[in-house]
């Protein structure tokens, strides 16, 4: 097949897209592969860079080639010529990637692409519409209330939601990807600065309990109608207080373990709970889905990343591959949902 592989993009996790399009790039087989790369300032560009290249952000110093949109023929054009492909693999992390507008792009082009469509990607990546989707569903999360800017954002009545709820807590910006611009608050002196760096993200924000020294485990799905879940895998975070940026993608000291170590149990809920939640919020393709589950053994939902990472170290590759699949296989797997 001749895939073009999307990946860069204008979002504070451009750089984690280039490392898992340089994987991608690395363990793709037998296709023709189109790497799109899109810069911080929203250009897009085809490259020949290698994959190293892309992975060290290089890519955009080399040769590379405007890329636009022939909305005619319903196309990407390269240096003037139409770029005949088969699928699209977007692999473009955070906001104008996984959150509906590429997929808009790509729907609207008549292009079939890899990972959920517009509903499920937009859903997904709102904190506060996944959460009504997930309570309504019947899946449980941690206790949590929504803050909207210019609606219910006064200090005095969040502090006092906040003290209702007891801290700690976390305050996060609704729709800015999963790891960013999040605070934990042990106290109502905290609280303030907090809504101000979510709200730096995003004018819509969620307060939800901290659940105490939770297992934090995640579950790789893929498929459409009829998706399967892989086994359960364990994230260790090399931060203390939260698996925030930094300890999943800078620091390499955060360990993931898999399998998890979960009981036979609570191995099978999670999975189906997995699976219902992927398939309520209108997930396809692939995805992964985050739990935190108490020492008490509560399973709470965190959420789901409809465009997960795809580096050397994420674990939504990993926990297929110690299923028994190849990197290649998985790659193929996905493009197949895309096409079908």
């Amino acid at each position: 097949m001749k895939v073009a592989l999307i990946f860069g993009g204008m979002s504070s996790e451009h750089e984690v897209s280039c490392l898992s399009a340089a994987s991608i790039l690395d363990n793709i087989k037998g296709h023709e592969v189109f790497p799109l790369g899109i810069t911080k300032n929203g250009e897009w560009f085809y490259t020949k860079a290698s994959s190293e290249d892309i992975r060290s952000g290089k890519w955009t110093e080399l040769e590379k080639i405007p890329v636009a949109i022939d909305l005619e023929n319903k196309k990407f054009v390269c240096g003037g010529k139409p770029l005949d492909i088969d699928v699209c693999f977007p692999i473009v992390h955070g906001r104008n990637g996984e959150d509906g507008r590429l997929q808009g792009l790509l729907e609207m082009l008549g292009i079939k692409y890899a990972g959920s469509g517009v509903l499920g990607s937009a859903v997904c990546m709102d904190k506060i519409t996944a959460n009504k989707l997930f309570e309504s569903a019947g899946i449980r999360r941690a206790k949590w209330f929504p803050v909207i800017k210019g609606e219910n954002d006064s200090i005095r009545y969040v502090k006092n939601e906040a003290a209702k709820l007891g801290y700690p807590i976390f305050v996060k910006p609704s729709n800015a990807g999963s790891s960013v611009g999040i605070t934990k608050c042990f106290n109502e002196a905290e609280l303030e600065k907090a809504l101000e760096t979510a709200f730096a993200n995003d004018a819509r924000a969620v307060v939800e309990k901290s659940i105490e020294d939770p297992l934090e485990i995640e579950v790789a799905v893929m498929g459409n109608e009829a998706p399967v879940a892989s086994q359960t895998g364990r994230i260790i975070s090399s931060n203390d207080q939260i698996y925030d940026y930094d300890a999943k993608y800078l620091s390499g000291t955060s360990q993931t373990l898999v399998p998890s170590g979960l009981s036979a149990e609570l191995e099978n809920e999670v999975r189906k709970i997995a699976l219902k939640a992927y398939l309520y919020c209108g997930c396809r393709g692939f995805a992964r889905v985050d739990f935190l589950i108490s020492r008490d053994g509560e399973i709470n939902i965190n959420e789901i990343n409809t465009l997960p990472g795809f580096t050397s170290i994420s674990m939504f590759p990993a926990l297929f591959i110690a299923g028994g699949m190849t990197y290649s296989e998985l790659i193929d797997k996905l493009l197949n949902y895309a096409l079908n």
